[in-house]
């Protein structure tokens, strides 16, 4: 009898609470769920105290680290922890959340997940600089890559001379996933989820509110780079902007579900969590027509072109005024948002590993 495949999957990211560990975080417990279905294969996952403290119950093998680092579950610690299980854990392939590799192991066979191929465009340099080799050496090595997108798998391709042969598009499942028993509230304020960077364009968006008379606008979201432009260009706003900073799940939770709607006005996404989150509590989305927004929403959100204030003002006019035109888009968020499931991610994910040569 042929012995399964051991996958260790270095899952140290779920300690977090932005986009990727979100998803490292749901992603895991969809394959907790669905592993049954894959005798062919045996998953282990690898984290911290920490981050399994954040996953709640599991039924996998669990292999920790992270002990005598200090803090483990951010930065460098995080990075030199995850380097520490690759070289240690025993595994017949290796699993990174992010687009990632064991640089200290190379010789080893790993999966590698690619969220978006902007490296550090728009973001804190001395942050998140590592990408710049990180990601290069990752899409060069790995076995295969997993892309949350199409549209990330072909600019990795472009910007960073990835063989999209290698690239398997499994598409992330819907975010935050809302509590079964969750009513819609009566909110009058739109709302931005995200990363309050200057890449998600969140000037341009006080801009528009500003020409919206009576109209609220809350962000939510972990400040990044260029929150200081942002913080004085709010102070000095006619508008009413507030700020909500590193939101807990449970503030994000109740913020959908009393907006009037969703807005993301962000130049760039690899997929973008926030229009399908939305959708899947009966909140209307408008969005950038921007690739991989359109890629993952399509007919659900209401797409607008980039930076075309006039284009903003009119859709947040309407969808602020207008009973029907929110009802029609919550009826296309439902029918959009039922294609995407976390399990649906994680079963394909199985099929990548079971695969990969």
């Amino acid at each position: 009898m042929t012995q399964p495949r051991r996958v260790a999957l270095i899952g140290l990211l779920a300690a977090g609470r932005s986009g990727v560990p979100r998803y490292t975080a749901a992603l895991v417990r969809a394959l907790d769920a669905v592993s049954g279905e894959f005798p062919e294969l045996e998953l282990q996952l690898i984290a911290t105290p920490t981050a399994l403290d954040a996953l709640g119950p599991l039924h996998f093998d669990v292999g920790i680290v992270g002990r005598g680092l200090g803090n483990p579950d951010a930065g460098p610690r995080r990075l030199l922890a995850e380097q520490v299980a690759a070289r240690s854990a025993r595994a017949d392939l290796l699993h990174f959340f992010d687009l990632t590799g064991p640089v200290l192991a190379p010789g080893r066979r790993f999966v590698a997940t690619l969220h978006d191929a902007s490296g550090t465009d728009g973001r804190q340099r001395l942050r998140f600089g590592y990408k710049r080799f990180l990601q290069p050496w990752a899409l060069r090595h790995a076995a295969s890559i997993v892309s949350v997108s199409a549209f990330s798998r072909d600019q990795a391709v472009l910007r960073l001379g990835a063989d999209a042969r290698r690239i398997t598009v499994v598409h992330s499942g819907p975010g935050l996933e809302p509590p079964p028993d969750a009513s819609r509230g009566e909110g009058d304020y739109l709302l931005y989820v995200g990363d309050l960077s200057r890449h998600k364009n969140l000037m341009f968006l006080v801009d528009v509110v500003e020409r919206v008379a009576g109209v609220r606008l809350v962000l939510a979201g972990r400040p990044g780079a260029g929150y200081s432009e942002l913080a004085g260009r709010i102070a000095a706003s006619p508008a009413q902007v507030r700020v909500v900073a590193d939101p807990a799940d449970h503030d994000i939770e109740r913020l959908y579900r009393s907006a009037i709607a969703t807005v993301l006005p962000s130049r760039y996404e690899g997929f973008g969590f926030t229009p399908l989150e939305a959708m899947a509590r009966d909140c209307p989305v408008l969005a950038s027509d921007i690739p991989a927004v359109r890629e993952v929403s399509g007919d659900g959100a209401r797409l607008l072109p980039l930076d075309d204030a006039a284009a903003w003002v009119d859709a947040i006019r309407d969808v602020t005024s207008n009973e029907r035109a929110r009802a029609d888009l919550r009826a296309c968020g439902r029918e959009t948002v039922r294609r995407y499931s976390w399990q649906r991610t994680a079963r394909e994910l199985c099929n990548v590993f079971r695969t990969v040569p």
